[in-house]
């Protein structure tokens, strides 16, 4: 018995050693399965941090600004370069209708196909399923791209606030992809920030344009031609256009003032406000300028545009019964050029046209020639 004791002890502690091999490897196993999961949850974590990071990076963005033309150019940039896209727009909800109104754009054609855009048509129909969505261009009806050609592909990204649906990206690719949820969620975040910044940017303007409103007629008052005037100037010499712009005057308004008192001349100026935006096209700006005078800033329109419409202004006005069953006429005085160098001297010679065609017997256009007035009619 003793003899065998050695031989006993030797296989208990063999047994012993292959049972701890066996529970080390299962231990081991275990070490690198949990190595495993950790590695993959420190990689989620750091993917949530790099997407945290970046949505904080668009946020501060989009926020930077009150100016609503800001916060447009400013989300869609940040998602056009999160996608990589070769150009980008963004459209707006117009109040009260179907449609979106591009407001914004990068690489772009000028005066690109696709300004307006109907919700029940593509590539807006797909904005109902409330995540990005690829979608192929007709090249037909695809926009021009500045350095040539068209996308192939357009990735429509809603922009909304709750349930609220306030605007849309579209995002232009060459050739078509499959979006990752990574990407996917990205691009929902960059627009749930772009929605609450446009909110903001949005009410902003709505105080600002109450100070830049004239109360009596709803046009913009003289301040707001200023600033509206200053922006078309930038925007003709950015894309080498004409612009022109209209002095009009009411003849004889004190006239009226006098014989049937002010709150009779305040419903004539209403009045003429509503034919002012009748007459004009959209692209125009009709305001108050002061008094009785009233001014157009004519969008890409030269001499022989800016008189035609001037006329048309003038006989409408002519021919329009006023409150009280009044009749009246106006003056127009216009100016236009392609030369930029001339673009700050079109009011002052508007009015020095304005004032040729009082002289001139009043109810009557003249147009100015940038170095003095000539007669027109």
């Amino acid at each position: 018995m003793s003899a065998l004791d050695p031989i006993v002890v030797l296989l208990v502690a063999s047994a012993l050693l292959v049972i701890a091999l066996i529970l080390l490897s299962f231990a081991l196993i275990r070490l690198r399965g949990t190595t495993r999961e950790l590695e993959q949850a420190l990689a989620e974590q750091s993917g949530s941090k790099d997407r945290a990071d970046l949505l904080l990076k668009v946020a501060e963005a989009v926020n930077s600004s009150l100016s609503l033309s800001d916060v447009l150019n400013i989300a869609l940039t940040q998602a056009g370069r999160l996608m990589g896209a070769v150009a980008g727009a963004m459209y707006l909800v117009t109040p009260g209708k179907a449609e979106m109104r591009r407001q914004a754009d990068y690489n772009l054609t000028h005066n690109a196909k696709g300004a307006g855009r109907k919700l029940d048509e593509e590539p807006f129909r797909s904005l109902s399923a409330g995540r990005p969505t690829l979608v192929p261009l007709d090249p037909g009806h695809a926009p021009g791209l500045e350095g040539g050609g068209h996308p192939s592909h357009v990735l429509v990204v809603p922009v909304q606030r709750a349930t609220q649906l306030m605007g849309a990206f579209e995002l232009y690719l060459q050739g078509t992809r499959e979006l990752t949820d990574e990407q996917t969620s990205l691009l929902l975040g960059v627009a749930a920030q772009a929605a609450m910044a446009i909110s903001h940017a949005q009410l902003y303007q709505a105080q600002e344009e109450n100070a830049l409103t004239d109360e009596l007629t709803k046009l913009p008052n003289r301040r707001h031609l200023a600033q509206r005037f200053l922006e078309e100037m930038q925007r003709a010499r950015r894309h080498h256009k004409s612009m022109a712009f209209l002095m009009i005057d009411i003849d004889h308004f004190k006239l009226i003032n006098d014989t049937y008192g002010h709150l009779q001349g305040d419903a004539v100026l209403a009045e003429l406000a509503k034919i002012l935006v009748a007459g004009k096209r959209e692209s125009d700006v009709a305001a108050r300028y002061g008094g009785e005078e009233f001014g157009v800033i004519l969008h890409e329109t030269n001499e022989v545009g800016a008189m035609t419409l001037a006329e048309r202004i003038r006989g409408k006005v002519e021919a329009a019964d006023f409150p009280g069953g009044l009749k009246l006429t106006i003056s127009i005085g216009v100016a236009a050029t392609d030369d930029e160098t001339q673009f700050t001297a079109l009011l002052e010679k508007a009015d020095q046209a304005l004032y040729a065609a009082k002289q001139a017997g009043r109810n009557a256009v003249r147009a100015a020639d940038m170095r003095g007035v000539t007669a027109g009619r």
